[in-house]
Parts: structure tokens; sequence; C-alpha cells
């Protein structure tokens, strides 16, 4: 199922119309839409869709010759063959082909030539290398392991380091496309899709058992999709990840947990995971920068290169969730899955306000202050913390964030905790304070006193645009 994506589309488009030969690599999650994308974008082109399964070569070629024969007979010359006997064959009929036109060929999955034939990276590169200026052919790769198509690509110890020209990340909706996907599917009251959201993330895939599993009851629908004995994303989290990270995925996902599990530190996850402090520092940083599974955060006044005030977070709703509530009960789940239900439900509020937040801080992020902030983010120190933070050098905008409905006499006490806390902040200039609770009473008073007062209505609005760069 396509859907969104139209600047990755508008990408794609610019691409193809460039003179010559172009490669492109899009890669991203498993069941982020990639396939989608390559599938759109080749409607109405001449162009071959191959899918790299783990299997031999031989079988391989079985499929692309008919998918070849299927697209391109009525374009091929009664001399010229369309069986192949390898894959470097196939590569360089497609470069000789696409001389006399604009071709479009896709391989899906390309990270999984490593094991069908380890040496056709190389042989890519040096037909890549000798055709290209007289070709025309759009190669696209297509990727889900995130840390493979990065190695094949990046690593400069690789063959086809260097030769791609566009790439193509194709990241989870963010909520308000998420929010906007599901109620084309299904309606969702907004208080029950951030719930659904805090646990599926913008996963299109995921997103599609919103309608199959909810029917007004967000507690039902997460136990028929993840605590069931036969429920769908019970096992996705390890079967996704132990392809990514290989037989090492047990340190990973132990660090992963514990992130999952509020210790976010490099030392409360060596406290935690029992490693040393050294080797924790290693797997973060590989999670962080080549898995993209971690975000590296620090508080929002602090220069990112020289605090030591780190803090962690996995990047993805659905694999926070699936790591605190899911992998965490793995034994338990398959003794008694109805006392691990009881004990989730208890402390699911507090997990759904956290992921609230990081919504408020992008909420934030796009919304009119009056002023364009140098930075926007979290603060923390010594135990006080200020959910949102938005400055430049004159100005300042803090908010609390509230997962709950607040009336006008609770909304008032939390603003003025909250101008206590903004003493401890380094910044000058002129401040403002606001509240971005689930449900405000009376938010216009509050308006009026000049506060900046939000809640759930507001920010589930069509998504406020972020300002362009260029503006």
């Amino acid at each position: 199922m396509f859907y969104d994506r139209e600047r990755e589309l508008e990408k794609l488009n610019e691409v193809y119309s460039y003179p010559g030969s172009s490669f492109l690599v899009i890669y991203g999650r498993r069941r982020v839409g990639k396939t989608a994308l390559a599938r759109e974008f080749l409607k109405g082109k001449q162009g071959l869709y191959f899918f790299v399964g783990e299997k031999d070569e031989a079988l391989l070629l079985e499929e692309y010759s008919r998918e070849v024969e299927e697209r391109l007979s009525d374009h091929l010359p009664p001399y010229v063959r369309s069986k192949f006997s390898s894959l470097e064959e196939l590569v360089e009929f497609l470069l000789d082909f696409s001389r006399e036109g604009r071709l479009v060929v896709v391989f899906d999955e390309f990270q999984n030539f490593r094991t069908v034939k380890p040496s056709f990276f190389s042989s890519l590169q040096r037909l890549w290398d000798e055709k290209k200026e007289t070709s025309n052919l759009v190669l696209i790769a297509v990727g889900s392991y995130v840390g493979m198509i990065k190695r094949i690509f990046m690593d400069r110890k690789e063959p086809l380091f260097g030769r791609v020209d566009e790439w193509i990340k194709l990241r989870p909706f963010d909520f308000w496309t998420a929010w906007k996907f599901v109620r084309s599917l299904i309606d969702v009251n907004p208080k029950d899709f951030v719930e659904l959201y805090s646990a599926l993330g913008g996963m299109p895939r995921y997103l599609l058992y919103v309608p199959r599993y909810y029917s007004g009851n967000t507690l039902e629908a997460l136990w028929g999709i993840f605590f069931d004995e036969f429920a769908p994303l019970r096992e996705e989290g390890l079967n996704v990840l132990k392809l990514e990270f290989g037989r090492f995925y047990r340190a990973h996902f132990s660090i992963l947990e514990a992130v999952s599990l509020g210790h976010v530190t490099p030392k409360e996850i060596s406290d935690k995971t029992g490693m040393k402090l050294l080797t924790v520092g290693k797997y973060l940083s590989e999670l962080t920068n080549h898995f993209e599974y971690l975000t590296k955060e620090v508080p929002v006044t602090e220069n990112p290169l020289k605090t030591r005030r780190v803090a962690y977070r996995i990047s993805d709703e659905f694999f926070n969730f699936w790591f605190r509530f899911v992998y965490h009960n793995y034994t338990a789940l398959e003794e008694d899955p109805g006392k691990v239900f009881e004990r989730f439900k208890a402390e699911f509020p507090a997990f759904v306000g956290k992921t609230y937040e990081r919504i408020a801080v992008e909420f934030v992020r796009r919304l009119d202050l009056g002023f364009r902030p140098e930075r926007v983010g979290m603060w923390w120190h010594k135990g006080k913390e200020i959910d949102v933070v938005a400055y430049d050098r004159k100005n300042v905008a803090l908010f609390e964030v509230k997962w709950r409905d607040l009336g006008l006499r609770d909304a008032r006490k939390v603003l003025k905790s909250l101008e206590r806390k903004a003493e401890l902040l380094p910044l000058k200039g002129d401040y403002r304070f606001g509240i971005i609770a689930r449900g405000l009473e009376d938010k216009e008073e509050l308006r009026k006193e000049g506060f900046l007062a939000f809640d759930l209505g507001d920010l589930i609005r069509p998504r406020p645009q972020r300002p362009s760069p260029l503006s």
C-alpha cells in the first residue's frame, strides 16, 4: 500500500530526469514502505523489478530472465538472448540495453547479494565504472538492514564505496502522518491513537494492524497485537534485529533492553547489563551511528561535543515498546501472559507520557513562537527536568508536558513550578511559559494571561509546517 512519500517520489523523479546513468540507494527498516515506493516510481516507466532472495544464483537468474522477457520483449531484437548465465551477464546486458533509452532497474533487498554471491559487488563496481558513461540506466538498490547497507556502500574497503550518486533514507511516518494514515482506515479518537502510536510508532505495516485489532479499546488491541499467543508482532523485534546484528545480537539486545527500562547513561547501562564501561561505549557507538537504533541526547542548552551529560533513547517507538514490554518479559509471556499484561496495564500510562513528551518537542519545533528557535529539546540537571525548551539569543519558551487532563487550578500549579525551574537555566532573554496537556480546561484563560497553553486537540490538528531554512 502506497501512502504519503510525496517528497521521496519527487526526488526519484528528479533523478530520473538527469541525463546519463544514476546509482541510487533507498534504505530503511523493514516494513517502512521501501518496496511500495520503488514500485510506485516504476509506474509508467520502462523498468524492471528484481527481488534478491537468499537462494542459488541460477534460481534467481531464472526469475530475472522471465522479468526481462515480460517487460522488454517488445524492444529486444530477435538475436538478443534474454536468458543469462550469471549476474554479471545480466548487469552488462542492462547497461548495454539502456544505451538506446532510459531504463530503471530495482534490486530489492540488495544486501542479500552478500549471501548469494559475494563477488558480485566487485563485478558490479567494474561494470558500472566501465559502462555508466555510455548508458542511461537508473540503478536502484533497496536495502532493509541499515548497518549492512552502510557497510556495503560507505566502507572504504568495499568495492562499491563512492559509487552511489543519491541516497534516500526512508523513515517511519511522523506522528501527524501516522494519524492521518490511520484515520483514512478507521475512526480512532486522539487519546487512543497516542497510545497506539506509543506501541506501533510510524511504521506503515504495523499501523495496518489498527483496523484489524482496534474496536474502541486500546488495551484490547495491544493484547491482540503483542501479547496474545498468536499475536503477530510478538516475535517481530527478534525476527528483524537478529539478522541486523548477526551473531553478537545478544549484547545489542541487552543494551536496548536496558535503555527501554530507563537506564539511559553509559554508567547505568553498564551497571544494568554487567558489561564493562568500555564495551558498553563500543556498542552504544554502533547502535547510534551505524545501526541507528539509538539516539544520543544532551541537555538542549549544552554543546553536544563538549558535555559529559549524555542520555540515550531508542529511536523508534515500536522497538522501545517491544523491548520494554515484550522482550523484557519473554519467559513470563510463555508461562503466564495474563500476569504480564496486568503489569503492563499499570506501567503503560507513564510510558505513553514519555512518548507524548517527544511528540510535544516536535510540535513546539514547528510552532510559531514569535521567534525562530536556534535549538529545541529537553533539559535536565541534578534531578530537575524541563520537558521542552526553545530559545534563540533573545527569547526563551519553556513547556511542561502532562499526559493527563488538567483543570485551571492544576495547570497554574504546573506553570508556577516551571517558573521556579527556569531559574536554573543558563539562558538570558525574554521568558515565556507554557503547558501541553492531554486535556486542558480554560486554556483560553491561560492564553489571556500570557501563557502558551495547548492540549491534544491542538496537537492533533494538521501538522504545523516546519519553517523553511531558506525563508
